[in-house]
């Protein structure tokens, strides 16, 4: 393949990510518009504990900046409605695990919905259950410190991602952090494995 050719199709596939984008963002905000014209917020506690929308344009923009094709296996923990493990169902396959039944329903049918069935899937139950470390990357919007996450990942050799700088991991090793506006996330590895390529440290 020529340069010019690998551009083209570089660029090609930048477009086709972008409207597909635009199409997860819209049908999310038309969710959430559907829950407020029923009285109901967007939020919800679960068993393990509480669910609030992720703004699609920043989840977007941090994968991209973070290159999450990298990656093999995305998986979300605490995936909520769903729109998180969509958005990185854009750039690789992506699983989501989220523990309260009503939560999952929604992110199973906005994946059917959106067309994602082929890179997206979902799995009602507790994430502690799970084999999570068959990610190379994991997701966690933390509201509590991440102590018996990190024991779980003891021997795991991936990227966690967390977003929010408020319980960062304590024995997890910085590789890379992303802003935009107010918002922040960062890339952590185990000590004991591997550096990544395009990332620091």
């Amino acid at each position: 393949m020529t340069r010019t050719a690998f551009y083209s199709n570089t660029e090609m596939l930048e477009r086709t990510r972008l409207s597909r984008f635009k199409r997860i963002a819209a049908y999310f905000r038309g969710l959430y518009a559907e829950m407020e014209q029923e009285g109901e917020l967007p939020y919800r506690l679960t068993r393990l504990g509480a669910w609030a929308p992720s703004r699609a344009h920043h989840v977007y923009y941090f994968f991209r900046k973070l290159d999450v094709s990298r990656y093999s296996l995305f998986i979300d923990l605490g995936s909520g409605d769903g729109i998180v493990a969509c958005l990185a169902g854009l750039f690789t396959h992506s699983v989501g695990i989220e523990i309260d039944p009503r939560l999952c329903r929604i992110a199973s049918k906005a994946a059917s919905d959106l067309n994602l069935r082929g890179s997206v899937s979902f799995i009602c139950g507790d994430y502690r259950m799970q084999n999570v470390e068959r990610g190379d990357c994991i997701y966690v919007y933390p509201e509590k410190p991440l102590a018996s996450l990190e024991a779980l990942l003891n021997n795991w050799q991936g990227i966690i991602l967390v977003y929010g700088h408020h319980f960062p991991p304590a024995r997890f090793i910085t590789l890379a952090s992303v802003k935009c506006g107010r918002e922040q996330i960062t890339a952590y590895r185990n000590p004991s494995s591997p550096r990544r390529p395009g990332l620091s440290r």
